[in-house]
């Protein structure tokens, strides 16, 4: 697809060459900037952490806070952790201005605007800081002691320096926070993040309190300063802010500047599938365009290709579009991406293009909005629990409609509080059956543990209904249940029709309703496979050793069957010895199942199923 220029823009081609000069030089400052503001985040964050617990430590005297302040000191004081603090203190507001220069567009989610207010604001307050303590201490040998800082700082500067806290706590949690949530692990301690992204910087203004009142008591002589220190100090501070925002203004600038030539030069033609053709100047990224003209689309990592939520086809035009950064290729290829699937994040279009948003998302959204995964969304390791009526056609043949439907809400009402007594989500309901799972909340173990004890109350609840409804029923209601543990695939889908779902899906159900099927097979009420008896950590009595064939799979997958409700194995039988199991194939397989649920059938003999 060719550039289109609009007439009379052929004598600005050096301007737009320049600009697209400009352009490239920062897109290569982005293929590793990242890193580094990310590497010196972390150190000024690890600072931060230090200093402010620290301050924490202060609810146990001034002398306490000391003693550990020459630890402190003698980590960040060496040559290395002076290096690489006030090296992170200079690197990272400049790459991080680079960022922010980098944009094409101010359309951005809100926590985004937070996070760049923040950092511009920070300064204001960090400086007279560094210069009172750090840089004084090195110069003019002003005590730099919790005790002497304290009686500097209270209650003159007490307010300024509780909010200096928050400012820089707040401006590195949101940053750590944003940067993990797309890791899978992240979710296993995201609680125990968030208590200590709520109790550092409490700790730390208690401790600072309490401290600065007993240093204010303290009979120590008034610190004095003479008139050129004073001076150098307010010198200092002017200089230093004066170039932070002699930077900041620069960005601005360049920005300014590069905005005019950019839309006095030429622009180019974007096809959005699904959203029409919109004609604008090139520079912005793809995902900078959807916000800019207010696309629905996803964006997990708010555009630092740490995720592929935001990636799309290019159907025409992938020839002009440069190679993938290192950052980029290495996320395609970890998703497999076929051909011309690109992060909308990472390519800046110069010429035409015509692209389609892979990740599904509401078509009817609020303008502008950024359509980001939920937290519970992501590959989890559950336990899956599939359960179905027997013989339900032929039930429902024999009943009264009212009959029916009232027995079937008595039926689910039971099932769910079975379910929910043990911490599942019935997560589908299908005509007589339906799927819970086992494992949102608390480890893979009690997840095994609290589905297997679900199935067993549902055994129950199943032959409570039984001997209530005995005489309205032509025959005896009989579930069958599968239970497997694996990973699966938890997210929510919604439309305006339906709207929202929580779903879970993967081959760890399939093989969950699978086991559900062999239940009619093999004359049990409860199959669970091997994974999950072991995954428990538990033994089970009244157990038979099973060999499911799985569609799909070339081998048959070890399950344990029970013929009534699943019950934790007595410590007798424990500890006594288990006779030799002796698998049963071919013919005898028949024989073993028709006979399951007969009491001449002996725990534990295994039985192949199929």
């Amino acid at each position: 697809m060719s550039s289109t220029r609009p007439p009379g823009t052929g004598n600005r081609s050096i301007g737009a060459g320049m600009s697209a000069g400009m352009g490239a030089g920062m897109e290569q400052v982005s293929s590793w900037s990242r890193d580094i503001r990310f590497v010196s985040g972390l150190v000024l964050l690890f600072f931060a952490t230090t200093h402010f617990l620290n301050h924490a430590l202060g609810i146990f005297g001034v002398g306490v806070m000391e003693q550990a302040q020459s630890w402190r000191f003698a980590i960040w004081g060496s040559w290395p952790g002076t290096v690489a603090l006030y090296g992170s203190f200079v690197v990272h507001p400049l790459f991080a201005l680079i960022r922010v220069a980098q944009r094409r567009t101010f359309k951005m989610p809100a926590r985004e605007m937070i996070q760049i207010a923040l950092g511009l604001t920070i300064p204001l307050l960090l400086v007279d800081h560094i210069i009172g303590t750090r840089v004084m201490g090195s110069y003019f040998g002003v005590d730099e002691s919790y005790h002497a800082v304290l009686r500097r700082l209270w209650p003159t500067y007490a307010v300024t320096q509780s909010l200096l806290l928050l400012l820089v706590w707040t401006h590195g949690v949101i940053g750590v926070h944003f940067l993990l949530r797309a890791r899978e692990s992240y979710r296993h301690w995201r609680d125990a993040f968030l208590l200590g992204a709520v109790l550092v910087p409490l700790l730390a203004l208690i401790g600072f309190s309490v401290a600065a009142r007993e240093a204010m008591q303290m009979s120590l002589p008034p610190e004095l300063m003479t008139q050129a220190q004073q001076a150098m100090a307010n010198f200092n501070v002017a200089t230093a802010k004066s170039t932070f925002y002699g930077l900041v203004g620069f960005f601005v600038l360049f920005v300014g500047v590069r905005e005019f030539r950019v839309r006095t030069t030429r622009q180019i033609t974007m096809r959005f599938v699904g959203h029409g053709t919109r004609r604008l100047a090139p520079g912005p990224t793809v995902l900078e365009m959807f916000r800019r003209f207010g696309i629905p689309h996803a964006a997990l990592c708010g555009g630092r290709a740490r995720c592929a939520t935001c990636r799309v086809l290019v159907i025409d035009g992938a020839d002009s579009l440069p190679r993938p950064s290192m950052n980029e290729a290495r996320l395609l290829r970890r998703i497999s991406a076929p051909d011309r699937v690109r992060l909308a994040c990472q390519i800046r279009p110069r010429d035409d293009l015509q692209v389609q948003i892979l990740l599904a998302s509401r078509l009817n959204a609020a303008p502008g909005r950024t359509l980001e995964p939920d937290a519970m969304m992501g590959k989890r390791g559950l336990t899956v629990l599939v359960a179905d009526l027997r013989a339900f056609s032929a039930l429902s043949e024999r009943q009264l409609p009212q009959e029916l439907i009232g027995l079937l809400n008595r039926f689910f009402d039971e099932m769910g509080q079975a379910i929910t007594a043990h911490d599942g989500r019935i997560d589908a309901f299908y005509g007589d059956g339906f799927m819970a799972v086992f494992g949102l909340e608390g480890t893979p173990a009690r997840a095994a543990q609290s589905a297997i004890a679900a199935a067993a109350d549902i055994v129950r609840a199943v032959e409570a209904l039984n001997r209530e409804f005995g005489a309205a029923l032509p025959l005896p209601l009989r579930i069958g249940i599968g239970i497997h543990s694996g990973d699966t695939i938890t997210g929510a889908v919604e439309n305006d029709n339906l709207g929202r779902r929580d779903i879970t899906v993967g081959e760890t159900v399939m093989i969950a309703a699978q086991l559900e099927s062999a239940t009619r097979r093999v004359l049990a009420d409860v199959v669970v496979s091997e994974d999950t008896i072991r995954l428990s950590g538990r033994s089970y009595a009244g157990t038979s050793a099973l060999k499911v064939s799985i569609k799909g799979r070339d081998k048959p997958l070890n399950a344990f069957g029970f013929v009534s409700a699943p019950e934790l194995r007595s410590r007798r039988d424990s500890a006594s010895k288990a006779k030799p199991s002796v698998p049963v194939t071919g013919e005898e397989s028949g024989e073993a199942a028709a006979t399951a649920d007969a009491p001449a059938r002996e725990p534990d003999k295994p039985v192949t199923e199929g």
